[in-house]
């Protein structure tokens, strides 16, 4: 054969390789299309044609990944008919297609997947099994095939996150009580030390808690940054499950490791139901911060004038002085921010209109009003007897 003869040949060979491959690629986006479809005449026709039952797409999804996404179970036997991988993962979040028929609740996927050797603990790159998926949608009847397939119930994500917190999130609480039965943990917790009660209390899910407490939880649990259940309830202003959490025995006085207790979060965030209730539960009125601040003088300073009236009413002290703030007052700081509402309640209460601050020279509360251009308040302290500290 001539050279010119050869390398025409070879060209040939080259031209009918690439058409080749084109026409792989065409038909297996073709297969994936149709899985995704449901178009069960065209994948059993695309597979009898020799197309790659493991042809990969887009971040690597193959068809029965998008198959069982759908929840096209006549396309996902017939995937795995043919001999497709059900363990394959995405490039992208590492999900299979046993977590994706769980996340849809396709019970039928998943019983057909898990038959055909899916790995019901297999794992995406936030480290969730099936089974998370399956409670985060709220799919019992899923959750049940999981554990019966030996589904991990306490398994956990990278952050440490269990299925059983997920529920908690959720508000699930009839899932609370399967995954319970099943073993769950109720005290495992998060990185950031958090339990599946301190998320319910954070999404305000009071059946959820209720099931949570009724099992056994310790509602004094705390997360690494120290709040507990029922500060997150004051904090978020949630009366209901502040009522539920005292029933239980939470800690009223309980704190963070800055030293604010649920009164005091209620007081920042002039949640009045839940700051009532503590106060009318006998708390500390007068408990300190490690800076030395009190609900008082959180209330005073954020101008929740009720709260503030409520803690004078239980005896607070109106002259209570922060460390941290070289020694100002309620008054003084609520003087400072321009509340005049909190400022009267504090006259009314007769707070020291002339006490002063730590620094020198000694500055009053109208020195603080003064700096902030507070004339209304200062002309209700000097009504008050009130006078200024600095010349």
């Amino acid at each position: 054969m001539s050279k010119i003869a050869g390398r025409i040949a070879a060209l040939i060979c080259c031209l009918l390789a690439a058409t080749c491959t084109k026409q792989k690629d065409i038909d297996g986006q073709d297969l994936l299309d149709k899985a995704r479809a449901g178009d069960l005449a065209g994948v059993k026709a695309l597979l009898a044609k020799g197309t790659d039952v493991n042809w990969k797409g887009k971040y690597d999804a193959t068809p029965i990944v998008v198959a069982a996404q759908q929840g096209n179970e006549d396309v996902v036997k017939v995937l795995i008919a043919s001999h497709a991988n059900v363990n394959a993962k995405t490039s992208d979040a590492g999900e299979q297609p046993l977590s994706l028929a769980a996340f849809g609740g396709y019970a039928a996927v998943v019983s057909d997947l898990l038959a055909a050797g899916a790995d019901p603990n297999a794992r995406d790159n936030s480290g969730a099994t099936p089974i998370f998926r399956a409670v985060q949608t709220g799919h019992a009847d899923v959750v049940k095939t999981l554990l019966a397939a030996h589904a991990q119930v306490n398994a956990r994500r990278s952050d440490g996150f269990t299925p059983l917190m997920s529920a908690a999130d959720k508000g699930y609480a009839d899932m609370i009580a399967l995954l319970i039965s099943a073993g769950a943990d109720l005290g495992a917790i998060t990185k950031p030390g958090a339990t599946a009660l301190i998320y319910a209390a954070q999404g305000g899910r009071l059946d959820a808690m209720n099931a949570l407490i009724r099992a056994g939880a310790q509602v004094n649990a705390k997360s690494k940054s120290g709040p507990t259940a029922l500060f997150i309830a004051a904090l978020n202003d949630q009366p209901v499950l502040v009522r539920a959490l005292i029933a239980a025995h939470a800690d009223m006085g309980l704190a963070t490791g800055s030293g604010m207790t649920p009164l005091m979060a209620a007081a920042a965030k002039d949640a009045e139901a839940p700051a009532h209730i503590l106060i009318d539960g006998g708390v500390n009125v007068n408990a300190r911060m490690n800076d030395g601040e009190t609900a008082l003088t959180i209330a005073a300073q954020a101008g929740n004038s009720n709260i503030v009236y409520y803690l004078i009413q239980a005896h607070a002290d109106p002259n209570a002085r922060v460390s941290g703030a070289h020694g100002a007052t309620a008054l003084m700081l609520a003087a400072g921010a321009g509340k005049i509402d909190a400022v009267r309640t504090l006259i009314d209460a007769r707070a020291d209109v002339n006490a002063k601050s730590y620094e020198t020279p000694g500055r009053t509360a109208i020195d603080f009003a003064n700096a902030n251009g507070h004339d209304d308040i200062v002309t209700a302290l000097e009504a008050a007897g009130g006078h200024a500290g600095v010349p």
